[in-house]
């Protein structure tokens, strides 16, 4: 015994010696000791961009542009198509970025960030009258924006984004041929930032045409000097202070921290207005602005400029700094200022209940030239002491201001005890059509469609539609069909007896297969006719009016199975296709769907969406990813409406990069995406949130269960931003998934105190509903792996990367399984290339580990 000892002594002695491979080990031995991971499973930390499969990669680099004949020319026969980059790329991110106020932008190009990392990329011009499109020559690997029509038609106005700055420049429509206007470089950080959650085609804010051809847009200063240098050595320390009254904040990520940071803002978003014509040096109107937006009038000689102005802040982003908006001569001369607002640090507790609701609103020129046009309430009546606020009594007020624009001298055009809304003229000014809306005797809202006669003294009033009730979905009339002019001017379409204008609506049905409609009403007597309503088998929906009186209609055709295409309509009901689309990925479309409807605990039934594996085999049970995001609604009626706005069983379902992904059906997984109603009156959401969440989610499995396609031994779930936070919660309260997918996500809520997302109260006063709502503090039930990913410059209001940070320290402190991915330059949602193929290759390996491995697991056990 004593002989052997001596040898295995002899021998770890002898091992000492090699100490390399002696740190190796013990290296290996110090990993598996402090990890909860195995050695396979630590593959998933590699420092490196990692490739999914290829089969995900090949998916990830198809084209999946498809033409839309929405922005139609004011010739009537030219159609523009942009074309969009699916992806930004590592290269694009790196720029130069500051963030500043909630503004981000690429300082070396004097751009919004946006506009210098991803956008078109690409422009098609399409002819109605020759059936035939072409391309407009744009240099390759570059963005384009704010795409404006000439007043007839022949030209194409837009910023292209080159390298070194943005110029101003024109296609000819016919050739496709496009050149530079000017040399100049144009200021695209303010009036530039693209315009959320409207159509790239929306009206730009920093192009204008003349009526004789000319442009106007705002450029860099010549003589700005260059950039503001911050001192090393500080003149004074970051200074914070309450103010006078309670000043509610969001949670913002990027706000001016210092002095430097209020003269880089300045710096960097003030323009020179400026008329552009080749060949010539730009014409300089006024002085350098820190201008929002710009436009002119129909006959080219005034300027509505709407300019940010001082002070600015520390506690709010730019959007709530000063502003005014002023009437200018081309000379840059101010004729009129129509309003002026101050800066708003203090959140408004009620949404809709600002400064901004006493003050002149949606002002726009009127078609017809006679000036501008825009909502105004009354003034506050003084009360006596004692007496109640007369404020509900007040009338709102469509008002007229014509050159000289006095506005002292304002005319009241029409008054009403109800609120205005969705102003229109018809082009030549003779009627005003609006929306009123209000509450009626019993205190519930309603809605009129109305039309004014302004030729009449006063104007008579023809009430179109009347009591609308806006909760009566099925029922509901649909809105004024209007047009644009090329500067992006709204106009109603009249009938071209001048009689009838146009009514389109999207045909909600109970079914949750909508019919969008288009109703002629005739003014003057209210009288309805059908002209167009989708079929039942297919989605149709109105794009374009072709001619004043819709015998003529542009209309996208689709159904769950059919791609969409634009097809040309006529009275009748013949139909002729227009474009050619092609489905990218037909083999995902294929895949069996079926929508389904399950019921809560609560007696409330919701709905959900479940799609099968590629070549799914009959009788066979798959691992599923539930994804989904939480929505908040008042009651079971609310939530049923919301439902039948949302849900449309005869869309195309067009694939997802990130959310309820087809992706996962070709490896494998079935998707479901069940709805996740939080209910609660008076606004009272989130008392219940933990328990309809789990209630809601539970019962979705119950159903999925219940049709056999799925094993519900395996499931994992993902969400993005408020998705995310609510992957967490069904981690930190249910056994229900082996994995986890969290986005973006906010986990802590006492870190976004003073409201989030449709939560109105401060945590002061609902402590207990923030404190449960947050999984951090659960963080010690989370006994499920959770995969994290967030973009290291996220801009949300409330999801600081912080959250995610602070979430996995907990998690790690307390020895769970979770991994946090924190994406160079990304937002609040990934853009680049890089990253997608960086996060599917990690989430396949996450839910291949966790989920769909468990099987392998059972099968050892049998």
């Amino acid at each position: 015994m004593k002989n052997i000892f001596r040898v295995k002594i002899s021998f770890f002695l002898s091992f000492l010696k090699h100490k390399s491979i002696l740190a190796i080990l013990v290296g290996i031995i110090l990993a598996t000791s402090f990890s909860v991971f195995s050695v396979a499973q630590q593959a998933q930390f590699e420092e490196a961009y990692l490739s999914p499969p290829a089969s995900v990669q090949e998916i990830l680099n198809r084209d999946r542009h498809y033409d839309v004949l929405n922005a139609l020319s004011p010739d009537g026969d030219h159609f523009m198509i942009p074309i969009r980059a699916e992806f930004s790329s590592l290269k694009l991110m790196a720029q130069k970025t500051y963030r500043l106020a909630m503004l981000e932008l690429c300082p070396d190009v004097n751009r919004e960030w946006r506009l210098s990392t991803t956008g078109i990329k690409g422009l098609k011009i399409y002819s109605l009258s020759q059936r035939k499109s072409w391309a407009v020559q744009i240099p390759d690997g570059i963005f384009i924006s704010d795409m404006t029509w000439s007043p007839h038609g022949e030209k194409i106005a837009f910023l292209a984004h080159l390298e070194h700055g943005s110029q101003l420049w024109a296609a000819d429509v016919a050739s496709g041929q496009a050149r530079p206007v000017c040399q100049a470089y144009v200021m695209a950080t303010l009036a530039g930032r693209p315009q959320w959650r409207r159509a790239i085609t929306a009206p730009s804010r920093i192009i204008q045409w003349t009526p004789d051809g000319l442009l106007l847009t705002l450029l860099v200063p010549q003589d700005r000097g260059p950039e503001p240098v911050s001192k090393r050595v500080p003149r004074a320390p970051i200074i914070r202070f309450t103010r006078e009254k309670a000043t509610p904040t969001r949670t913002y990520p990027f706000l001016l921290r210092t002095t430097h940071d209020k003269d880089l803002f300045r710096y960097y978003t003030t323009a020179q207005l400026a008329l552009v014509r080749p060949g010539q040096p730009p014409q300089k109107i006024g002085q350098p602005a820190m201008y929002m937006s710009i436009s002119l009038s129909p006959d080219g000689r005034y300027i509505l400029a709407e300019r940010m102005t001082e002070p600015f802040s520390y506690i709010v982003g730019y959007s709530s700094f000063p502003r005014e908006t002023q009437v200018m001569d081309r000379s840059g001369k101010v004729l009129a200022t129509i309003r002026k607002i101050p800066l708003q640090e203090a959140m408004p507790r009620e949404r809709g209940k600002g400064v901004e609701e006493n003050l002149p609103r949606d002002i726009s020129w009127r078609p017809d030239g006679r000036g501008l046009s825009f909502l105004w309430r009354e003034p506050e009546k003084k009360k006596k002491e004692g007496q109640a606020s007369s404020n509900s009594k007040r009338r709102d007020r469509v008002m007229l201001l014509s050159p000289p624009f006095d506005m002292a001298k304002v005319k009241t055009l029409v008054s009403s005890d109800k609120r205005y809304s969705q102003v229109s003229y018809s082009h030549q000014g003779h009627y005003l059509l609006a929306s009123l809306s209000g509450k009626n005797e019993d205190g519930k809202r309603t809605q009129q469609i109305v039309a004014y006669d302004l030729t009449k003294k006063p104007p008579k009033k023809y009430v179109l539609v009347k009591d609308i009730d806006p909760e009566d979905i099925l029922h509901l009339p649909g809105e004024i069909i209007t047009r644009k002019t090329g500067n992006g001017l709204t106009y109603t379409i009249l009938s071209h007896d001048q009689k009838s204008v146009y009514l389109q609506g999207p045909g909600y049905q109970e079914d949750f297969k909508p019919r969008p409609f288009i109703d002629r009403i005739e003014i003057k007597n209210g009288r309805k006719e059908r002209l167009f309503e989708s079929s039942k088998e297919m989605f149709e929906r109105p794009l374009v009016a072709l001619d004043d009186d819709l015998t003529e209609i542009i209309i996208s055709r689709e159904s769950s199975m059919v791609f969409p295409d634009s097809y040309l309509w006529e009275k009748g009901g013949s139909l002729e296709k227009l474009t050619n689309n092609k489905d990218p990925f037909p083999e995902i479309t294929a895949c069996q769907r079926l929508n389904f409807q399950f019921k809560r605990r609560d007696g409330l039934v919701i709905q959900g969406r479940i799609a099968l594996p590629v070549d799914y085999k009959k009788g066979s049970k798959v691992p599923a990813v539930f994804w989904a995001y939480p929505r908040e609604y008042k009651s079971f009626k609310e939530y049923k409406r919301a439902a039948i706005r949302s849900h449309n069983y005869k869309a195309f379902p067009h694939l997802n990069y990130r959310n309820a992904s087809g992706i996962w059906l070709t490896q494998g997984y079935a998707v479901v995406e069940p709805d996740i109603p939080i209910i609660g009156s008076d606004n009272l959401y989130n008392n219940n949130y933990v328990a309809h969440l789990v209630d809601s989610v539970y019962a979705a499995i119950r159903k999925v269960d219940s049709l056999g396609w799925v094993d519900v031994d395996r499931l994992g779930v993902g969400g993005h931003s408020y998705g995310a936070f609510m992957t967490a919660n069904l981690l930190a309260h249910t056994p229900f998934f082996k994995a986890g997918i969290a986005g973006d996500g906010a986990y802590n809520r006492t870190l976004t105190p003073m409201t989030f997302q449709n939560e109105r109260r401060f945590i002061w006063e609902a402590r207990d509903t923030y404190l449960e709502m947050s999984p951090f503090f659960y963080a010690d039930h989370v006994d499920t792996p959770l995969l994290m990913y967030h973009g290291a410059a996220d801009n949300n209001s409330g999801t600081f990367l912080i959250q995610s940070e602070r979430f996995l320290q907990a998690l790690t402190g307390l020895g769970k399984k979770a991994v946090l991915y924190i994406y160079p330059f990304e937002s609040h949602g990934p853009r680049c290339k890089e990253t997608y193929l960086d996060l599917w290759a990690r989430w396949l390996k996450w839910f291949d580990t966790y989920v769909k491995g468990v099987q392998d697991e059972k099968t050892k056990e049998k």
